[in-house]
Parts: structure tokens; C-alpha cells; sequence
């Protein structure tokens, strides 16, 4: 019961950080005092997190007396959801070491920590959940909290269309999960979460797989499964940095939480289909998440698409998982769900850290615009450090952690031979390939990414004018550490979730996984190893050779500069480098049937088109394929659906008395049927 009891105490002490914030976070030292007491709460949560993950499950608990609508609280901390749990607490320490330098005191900041501090309480009762009730009250309580958190500017337009997007497609995914968790209740009839586990096997074939896919589509909308993604990339550039980071490094990951809950642990679907199903969809979101990073060119926009990517990424390797249950394959099964929970950890890390740094960039010089920024390593050397590790890590280079958990992920696909299933195999290989398509271009848009804002010249005044003083690295900062531990440090991670597994799918895989000498091996002795730890030391070495050769070879005598032949230019300016979009460019042009850009360009005179007469400007606008072929005529529908019923409120009240009577006399009549 220890990580409960750490778990009451990181949600008491939340709840007071929201107390704090609304009461005194005006003042510099109540903001101060408010972000401490978060702090608190996330370290709590983390030890709490991490002390589950070891230690398996504990019991169904119902504190005192309480309840919820529709039933009884009731609680518990799990294996699984250990994991979630811990990063929520990292990703909250972070925050708040971030939040006091971002942040001015004022009424509306105190308002917005306060929402902030509640918004970590219901991600952590949703995480402790161990009930349905419980469950379902706290995601939705956690959707209306964090819809606040994005309407930060609630007078800004796009803060108000990021945030109804944000509500309105959680709240159809709400009805889905609702629907999900009905059936496996009536079914099983049992209202507990580990009581619906414990009478899975009496539930039909046919209900459980109804049931993962309704949870499927529900939970999709959190986590931004394509094409249910749609959120992402406008609620993220209008949240606050640190909101962003909270939404992308956590919320997004609970979604992805839910997705296993029903996949692994309530009601896995029986047969291979289900886990095809997942497996496809997970690759498809992989790949369009990263084709349309590659577009953008505002940070947070490109960070959003991202978070689709990564997402699509994990999910491909709990698919992949649930396949080769199906075939009989248990050590495959184990080893993809330690993948993609390992990569869940990863990337809300990175992530967090990306969109902070992304907050730090746009404090220091105004603007989130790509093509507007440049050489800020020189200007903000710490935090282009600090990015440049969460660069590595997202972009799956050695020898960040996002290499060891894609590695992982790329190894069990691998392995889709060992199904049985020639066409089984087939479609693994191809989500492998998809995965590897998606890596390749991970890599590119990343390099774009870090490149355009961070190295080169500056392309604006405010650019070269950018400062550190006052600029909160502390929080990145801490991130960045959690990175490379996650990266060093593989082979403990790795025992830790070899517990997770082994209390969630009853597989030992730790021996096998983890033979000695931090080896690392994919379920199979025959198949691949490699050393996480040794690779990281290895390059770190390799990297130091050359440092040292020319430290120790370099001229005693003072440095000369002189000019070279450079084709005739007098100076170098900054316009004559790439650009965010020219860099892209050659993808966008292979892909552009899926882009379909409208173009325009403006010249002084239609008679000059080598614009000797003055500037041409050049403009291409990407409207997403799901946007303009699924959102709009659904939004157009709903709109003269409403057009169509207006009249029903007509504001009469005879007529209202009319629609009470006529709904009383039908529910009479379905009565007596």
C-alpha cells in the first residue's frame, strides 16, 4: 500500500499547490510558493510511479466513505500505470523549476496554475483509477480542466478554436470510451477494473473486440490516432509553453494509457485482426504525423505533428504486441509492450523539454516562425545545448533514449516470421518499413528542426538580439539529464519493465532481455544485442578523439584571417541561407499529392518575373487531407443540422409544456411495451 499512500500525498499536495495559485500566485512569492509545492507533488508522484512499476499491483481500495456519482471511489496502484504515473510526476517537476521564470504574477497566472495543479490531480486519479466510475469521472474531469488550460487567452481566437477542438472531440471520445466500458461491465458484471480483468475470459469473443475497438477510437482522440488527431497542431501553439509541454509529455500519453489498459490488461480481443488493426493504424499515424511536421514552419506546430509521429510509433508496437499473442509468441508480446512503454517514457521527456525550450525560444525573441530565427546558439547557448540532447533523443540517435526504445520497437517487427502467418509476417514487414520510412524522415525534419533556428546566421534583428538572462533552462535542463539517464541508465529501465510485463502479461522476460554484461536482447538468443551503456561510452570516446588531436595539434601562433574565393560575393547575408521551407522542399514535392498546397505569388509587375522590379513573394498554404475532406463537410453537416432544428426553440413556452407531454406519453407507451 506505500506507493498509495505516496500517491494520496502527491494528489494532497496538488491540491494545495491549487489552493496556492489561485490565492496567492499574484505575488512573485506566491507564485514561487505555489510552483514548490508542485514540485513536491511530482516528486511524490514519480517515487510513488516507479515504486509500482517494481512492485506489481496493489489492492482495490475504497477510502472512507467516499463516492462519485454512480458508485463508490475506489483506487488502486498499478503496474502499468506506474509507468504513466512516474512521468507525470517528472514532467510536473520540470514545470514548475520552468513555470516561475515564464510566467509573469498576476490574477490570470494564479487562475492558470490553479487549473494547471488541478489538471495534475485528475491525471493522477485517472491513473489510479480502479474503478469504472472512477475512472470515467476523472478523464473527464482531466478533459474539462486541461480545455481551460488552453484557453489561457480566452480573447484570443485562435486560443478559443484550439480549445473547442480540443473539448469537442474529446467529448465524442468520451462517449465512445463510455460505450466501451459498458459492455465489458454488463458482460462481466463487475464494475472494478481488476474485477473486469479477473472475468475477461466470459466475456465473447465478439463484445471484447467491440469493446477494444470502440476504446480504440475513444482514447485515439486523446492521444491523436490519424485522422482523429486533429487538435494537436491547434490547441499546442496557443497553450502556454509549459501547458504545451504538460499536454503533449502527459495527456497525450493517457491516451495511450487507455489504449493498453483494454488492449493488455481489461479485455484483450482474441485473434490477430484487432492487433492488425492497430498495428495499421498506428503506422499510418506515424507517417502522416511526420510528412506534415515536415511542413511547418512554427515550432510548436512542428512539435505537435510530431507528438502524432511518436504516438502512431507506439501504438505500431502495442499492435505488433497483440499480434504475437495471438500467434503464441509470449516473449514477443512481453518484449514489444516494454518497447512502447519505454518509448511512452522517451518521448514525454523529449517532448516536454522541446516544447519548454520552444517557450524559451519564443521569450527571447518574439516569435515562434522558423525562418525568422537563427544562429541562437550563440545567443542562447544553454538551452540550444539542452535542445540539441532533446534532438538527438527524439530523432532516435545514438545515444539518446530514443534510440534504445525504437531499437527495441524495429527488433520485435522484425520478428513477425516467427507468427506462423505468411500474410501476418507480410504486414508486420510492412509497418516495419513504414516505421523505417517514418525514422528517415524523422531524422530530416529534426535536422530542419535544430538547424534553421539554432545554427547560422540570424535572420531578424530580434534573432541576434535574443538574450538568456531571465530565460528558465532550469526545467529543460532537468529534462535533458532524464534523457540521457533513460539512455545510460537502459539496462535498469529495462529490468524495471520487465516486472511491468511480468504482472500484466505473466511473462518473465528479464533473464532473457537482460543476460548479464548491460546486453540487451529482443526475446531471442539468435536474432540481435547490443549494450544501451557501451554505446553511449563508446561514442562519447570516439567523440573525444578528435576534440583532443586538435587541442593538442592546433598552432601556437596568432590566427590570421583572410578572405577567400567565395564566387564573387562581397558578404554573406542572411537571406542566402536555407530556409525552413526550401530545406523541405524535396519532400514536399515527392509527397505532394498528399499535401496539395495552394500556392501564390505577388510581383510589382506581371512583366518582371525575375523580380528585378522588386520583391516576389512566395506563400504555400497546407490544408491537411483529413481537414478538407472529413472536418469541413462534417462541420458543414452539423451546422445545417442546426439550422434545421432551430425552430424546435422557438421560445414558446405552450409549446415546450407540448414536447414535455409528448416525451412523458412516449415513455409510457415504451413502458407498457
Amino acid at each position: 500500500m506505500i506507493p498509495l499512500y505516496l500517491l494520496y500525498a502527491a494528489g494532497a499536495t496538488w491540491a494545495a499547490a491549487a489552493l496556492s495559485g489561485l490565492l496567492a500566485a499574484r505575488t512573485p512569492g506566491g507564485m514561487r510558493a505555489c510552483c514548490a509545492l508542485s514540485a513536491l507533488g511530482g516528486g511524490l508522484a514519480a517515487v510513488g510511479g516507479g515504486w509500482s512499476v517494481v512492485n506489481g499491483d496493489t489492492a482495490v481500495v475504497s477510502p472512507g466513505a467516499a463516492t462519485l456519482t454512480g458508485g463508490p471511489l475506489q483506487l488502486q496502484a498499478t503496474s502499468l500505470a506506474g509507468v504513466f504515473t512516474a512521468l507525470l510526476g517528472v514532467v510536473a517537476v520540470a514545470i514548475a523549476l520552468y513555470a516561475p521564470r515564464y510566467h509573469s504574477p498576476s490574477r490570470g497566472t494564479g487562475l492558470y496554475l490553479a487549473v494547471y495543479n488541478v489538471a495534475l490531480f485528475a491525471c493522477l486519479a485517472v491513473l489510479t483509477a480502479g474503478g469504472m466510475v472512477t475512472f470515467l469521472v476523472a478523464w473527464e474531469t482531466m478533459s474539462l480542466v486541461c480545455y481551460l488550460l488552453i484557453l489561457r487567452h480566452p480573447r484570443d481566437t485562435g486560443a478559443a478554436r484550439g480549445a473547442f477542438w480540443f473539448l469537442a472531440l474529446s467529448e465524442a471520445g468520451f462517449l465512445l470510451v463510455v460505450a466501451a466500458f459498458v459492455i465489458l461491465s454488463a458482460k462481466t458484471g463487475e464494475t472494478t477494473l481488476a474485477g473486469i480483468a479477473s472475468r475477461a475470459a466470459v466475456v465473447p469473443g465478439g463484445w471484447r473486440a467491440a469493446a477494444f475497438l470502440l476504446a480504440l477510437a475513444g482514447f485515439g482522440f486523446k492521444a491523436g490516432l490519424v485522422p482523429l488527431h486533429v487538435w494537436l497542431p491547434e490547441a499546442h501553439p496557443v497553450a502556454p509553453a509549459d501547458g504545451s509541454a504538460f499536454l503533449s509529455g502527459v495527456v497525450v500519453n493517457l491516451g495511450v494509457y487507455g489504449i493498453a489498459l483494454f488492449g493488455f490488461r481489461l479485455a484483450p480481443p482474441s485473434g490477430s485482426w484487432p492487433g492488425l488493426v492497430t498495428m495499421g493504424g498506428g503506422a499510418l499515424t506515424a507517417a502522416i504525423g511526420i510528412l506534415y511536421a515536415m511542413a511547418e514552419r512554427d515550432i510548436k506546430r512542428f512539435l505537435a505533428y510530431s507528438t502524432i509521429e511518436n504516438t502512431g510509433i507506439i501504438v505500431c508496437a502495442f499492435g505488433a504486441a497483440m499480434v504475437f499473442r495471438a500467434a503464441g509468441q509470449q516473449a514477443l508480446w512481453a518484449l514489444l509492450l516494454i518497447a512502447g512503454v519505454y518509448h511512452v517514457a522517451n518521448h514525454g521527456c523529449y517532448k516536454s523539454l522541446l516544447f519548454l525550450e520552444a517557450g524559451v525560444t519564443e521569450h527571447a525573441t518574439g516569435t515562434r516562425d522558423m525562418d525568422r530565427l537563427g544562429g541562437l546558439v550563440r545567443t542562447l547557448p544553454r538551452s540550444a545545448v539542452i535542445a540539441f540532447a532533446g534532438t538527438l533523443g527524439i530523432a532516435a540517435l545514438p545515444p539518446l533514449n530514443g534510440f534504445v526504445s525504437e531499437w527495441l520497437i524495429f527488433q520485435g517487427l522484425f520478428q513477425g516470421f516467427r507468427t506462423g502467418s505468411q500474410l501476418t509476417a507480410i504486414l508486420i514487414v510492412l509497418a516495419a518499413g513504414t516505421l523505417g520510412l517514418t525514422g528517415g524522415l524523422a531524422i530530416y525534419a529534426f535536422v530542419r528542426g535544430f538547424g534553421i533556428p539554432y545554427l547560422g546566421m540570424p535572420r531578424t534583428r530580434e534573432a541576434a538580439a535574443a538574450s538568456e538572462a531571465g530565460q528558465p533552462v532550469l526545467g529543460p535542463g532537468l529534462l535533458a539529464v532524464v534523457c540521457v539517464a533513460l539512455s545510460v541508465g537502459a539496462p535498469v529501465m529495462l529490468a524495471a519493465l520487465s516486472r511491468m510485463a511480468r504482472t500484466v502479461t505473466g511473462v518473465t522476460l528479464g533473464p532473457l532481455l537482460l543476460p548479464g554484461k548491460l546486453t540487451v536482447l529482443p526475446a531471442h538468443a539468435d536474432f540481435a544485442a547490443f549494450s544501451p551503456t557501451y554505446l553511449a561510452v563508446f561514442l562519447v570516446c570516439a567523440l573525444a578523439v578528435p576534440f583532443l588531436i586538435y587541442r593538442a595539434g592546433r598552432p601556437r601562433a596568432r590566427s590570421v584571417t583572410v578572405p577567400v574565393w567565395d564566387g564573387g560575393i562581397v558578404s554573406f547575408k542572411p537571406r542566402m541561407q536555407y530556409s525552413a521551407m526550401t530545406f523541405s522542399a524535396p519532400t514536399r514535392v515527392t509527397f505532394d499529392a498528399l499535401y496539395r498546397p495552394s500556392v501564390s505569388v505577388s510581383r510589382p509587375s506581371d512583366d518582371d518575373p525575375a523580380g528585378r522590379s522588386g520583391p516576389v513573394h512566395y506563400e504555400a498554404r497546407v490544408t491537411p487531407v483529413f481537414e478538407r475532406y472529413l472536418y469541413r463537410p462534417l462541420v458543414r453537416a452539423l451546422e445545417w443540422l442546426a439550422d434545421a432544428v432551430r425552430p424546435v426553440q422557438s421560445g414558446d413556452v405552450n409549446l415546450y409544456l407540448l414536447y414535455v407531454f409528448a416525451v412523458i406519453l412516449l415513455a409510457y407507451l415504451l413502458g407498457a411495451v
